[in-house]
This record gives C-alpha cells, structure tokens and sequence, in this order.
C-alpha cells in the first residue's frame, strides 16, 4: 500500500519529464537558464549577508582595539623649558 506522500512524489517525477517533453529546446534551456540564476542570486544574496556580518563584526574589533591603545598608551607630557 503506497502513502499519500510516495503517491504525490511518483507524480511529481513524471510531471517534469511531462513537462520537459512539452517544450521546446529553447524553452528548456530558457528555463534552466532561469533556474540557474535563481540559485545565483540565492547565494549571492546569502554571501552578502555574512560579509555583511564580517564587515561590521571587524570594525567593530578595530573599535575596540583603538580604544584600548587609547587607554594603554602612556600618556605624553610636555616639557616646560626654563
């Protein structure tokens, strides 16, 4: 006995032969070509985000880091002259 869900995959296989079947060779490369940008846009997006994240997450490091030479660094006096 098959389940619903083996029932919809089996249907879902033969609906994209069916449908790659149907279409031309510029309609199937057209729609490769639109899926593969898709995916491109997918990760670029997603790539922006985390150099987004290292971005700020570095300057903030160099924040820091200047306010602790700020703090650490001896300070200098001036030298009164007689």
């Amino acid at each position: 006995m098959t389940t619903l869900r083996q029932h919809l995959s089996r249907l879902g296989k033969k609906g994209g032969h069916a449908r790659a079947n149907n279409l031309t060779p510029e309609q199937r490369s057209e729609s490769a070509r639109m899926a593969v940008q898709a995916r491109w846009e997918k990760r670029r997006k997603h790539l922006e985000t985390l150099l987004g994240e290292i971005t700020s997450g570095t300057k903030e490091l160099h924040k820091r880091a200047r306010a602790n030479d700020r703090k650490s660094s001896p300070k200098k006096h001036k030298r009164t002259t007689s």
